[in-house]
């Protein structure tokens, strides 16, 4: 089964799960790392054991009592409100005022019963794809994203309200430390198949927003198109990543 379902029932672990009862070969990771990295909250938890940095964060469950102060005390403002479980920025809201916090909850809630929010990280933002290729783990080039709107939401990533820009632009420096990191989380994590990591560089530092292990992979997507800077086909990609799941 060659899976290219962004976001559930393919990226979640439920797929994976009933591939994995009935024997067939798929080409996207474990059940439980596709439900791992599905949950950013536990995602990130798991990583940052490992050193990987990421942005400071406040927990909510729905039914939990909302204290604003303590929210704006841990993250600052402004902040991202998220759904804990959902893909292609549903459900996110960039908060700029506490008198908005509120509504911005309400609308992850209408996505997922668990939400994150994040402190806001001011620098360039980078994806990155990592890859199993012809038996080896393989990180493409990096790829900058730089948008129109307030942040890299669902009108800049599937609307044209954003550029994405490969190899981004940044320093060798800052390019080898991004790299070096995505592999890690790609081994860390037992990852296989195609998976795009999103970062923020703050002080020159990658810090991890996410880890999709089902990214588009349309010839537009940005995976393809790192795939296609690193001299690699369509043909090729899907190619190699089938070759991988067979036993």
């Amino acid at each position: 089964m060659f899976n290219a379902i962004h976001g559930s029932p393919g990226e979640d672990g439920f797929m994976q799960a009933y591939f994995e009862l009935i024997s067939m070969p798929h080409t996207s990771c474990g059940m439980y790392q596709a439900a791992l990295t599905f949950n950013k909250r536990d995602c990130l938890s798991v990583l940052k054991t490992y050193g990987i940095k990421t942005a400071e964060s406040y927990h909510i469950n729905l039914g939990d009592a909302i204290n604003e102060d303590d929210i704006i005390a841990k993250v600052g403002l402004p902040c991202f409100v998220k759904a804990n479980k959902a893909g292609s920025s549903f459900g996110i809201s960039k908060v700029h005022e506490k008198e908005k916090l509120k509504a911005a909850i309400n609308t992850a809630f209408k996505e997922d019963d668990e939400i994150i929010i994040e402190a806001y990280l001011e620098g360039i933002e980078v994806s990155v794809g990592v890859i199993t290729y012809k038996g080896k783990t393989k990180v493409l080039p990096i790829t900058e994203i730089v948008t129109e709107n307030d942040f890299f939401d669902y009108e800049a990533k599937y609307q044209g309200k954003s550029t994405e820009i490969t190899p981004a632009r940044i320093s060798d420096e800052m390019a080898n430390k991004v790299t070096k990191i995505a592999a890690q989380i790609y081994e860390v994590l037992k990852l296989k198949g195609f998976t795009r990591s999103e970062f923020i560089f703050k002080n020159e530092e990658p810090h991890l927003l996410e880890v999709n292990t089902v990214p588009g992979l349309t010839q537009e997507s940005i995976l393809p198109l790192q795939a296609a800077a690193a001299g690699i086909s369509l043909t090729e990609l899907f190619g190699s990543a089938i070759e991988e799941s067979l036993p």
